[in-house]
Formats: C-alpha cells, sequence, structure tokens
C-alpha cells in the first residue's frame, strides 16, 4: 500500500509532469472525498485502487484542480456497450490497476474483451504472459470520452470505447477536441507503488 504522496510521485514520474500539479489535483480529490483520507505521516491514509484510478482520471482529464472532482465524476460513469452488457469506465480502471498490481493481466484482459470487447477477439479467447500486453488509455475532450487499445504480442489490438450513452456527441460546440494518451508504463508504475 502506498500513501497519497507516493503515488502522486509515481504518477508525475511514470508521466512526465510536473509533480506540484498532480499535488494539487491530489489535494482537490480528496477534499471531494474521491481519494480517502485519514491522518499525517505514518498514519496517513493507504491508498487503494479506486483511489489510483481517481487520480489517474483527474489527472489525465482535469484542465485545473477545481475541475478534477466534476471530471472524475463524469469520466468514471462513462460506459462501454456490447449487446446488452455495459461496463463503467472508473470500474474497469480499477481492475486493470488490481490485474497489474497482483500481475493477473491475463485475467484481466480476456474478460474485459469477451464482455465488451471485439465479439470473437483472439484476446477475449488466449492468455498472453504479462509482459506481452500493451495498453494504451487516450482521454478525449471536451466530449468526454476514453479509447482502451489492448494488444499482445502478434495479437490484433482490440480497442474499447467508454462513452457516455445518454448524450449525442453532436452537444459540443466546435471542432476541437483534445486527447491526452497514457500507456502500461503509467499502469504498472501505479500498481507498483500499490504493491509496495
Amino acid at each position: 500500500m502506498a500513501t497519497l504522496s507516493q503515488l502522486i510521485a509515481a504518477i508525475a514520474a511514470a508521466e512526465g509532469i510536473d509533480a506540484e500539479r498532480v499535488t494539487a489535483i491530489g489535494r482537490a480529490v480528496r477534499e471531494h472525498g474521491l481519494v480517502r483520507t485519514s491522518g499525517r505521516g505514518t498514519s496517513a491514509a493507504q491508498m487503494e485502487e479506486r483511489d489510483a484510478a481517481n487520480l489517474l482520471i483527474a489527472t489525465n482529464t482535469a484542465d485545473t484542480a477545481r475541475t478534477a472532482p466534476a471530471a472524475v465524476l463524469q469520466y468514471r460513469a462513462l460506459q462501454a456497450k456490447r449487446d446488452k452488457r455495459t461496463s463503467e469506465f472508473g470500474s474497469e480502471l480499477e481492475e486493470l490497476i488490481s490485474a497489474a498490481k497482483r500481475e493477473v493481466l491475463a485475467d484481466y484482459v480476456t474478460k474485459m474483451i469477451a464482455v465488451v470487447g471485439a465479439r470473437g477477439h483472439i484476446l477475449g479467447k488466449r492468455r498472453y504472459p504479462n509482459e506481452a500486453y500493451q495498453f494504451e488509455l487516450t482521454f478525449e475532450k471536451p466530449i468526454p470520452s476514453v479509447f482502451v487499445h489492448i494488444g499482445a504480442s502478434h495479437a490484433r489490438p482490440d480497442v474499447i470505447l467508454f462513452s457516455d450513452r445518454r448524450e449525442p456527441p453532436i452537444k459540443a460546440g466546435g471542432d476541437r477536441r483534445e486527447s491526452t494518451r497514457i500507456t502500461q508504463r503509467t499502469i504498472l508504475a501505479v500498481a507498483n507503488v500499490l504493491r509496495t
């Protein structure tokens, strides 16, 4: 388990961004109850997968610390759907971090692809060694969405889209789109710090 400051340091280092920015965002989401709190120093709250997922979402989607809590709630609720099955992004990100922490990525990928990925995709049927998997998460705005690219050695990657199924994509005015992309490097860094 890790403290919030250790989690902030891991994310800032893996993503190559300013630790002060991540600290301000972390403080804002903590104050809104989206990251656990308790004492300081040796009695500081120990972070879990949900805390890490919320901090990753906030860091990669919020324009400012003030907008971070709303961004977390909005992006966590995004859904991927196949047939009648749906899955929320926040829960899937928590499971991805947990699988990386426990070094069982094959179990997670097989389940996720089978549930909301492309029907019959090889990644939903065949397991690969943990180190063979490649992940890319692309956070988009102003229309909130997340593309999850999952690949493995010599397998065609699958892309899963998480979006707001309640709102038409035309709602946002203007043509500008922003994307922030992270890879398995960030996910594994977060998993490693949670494991300690």
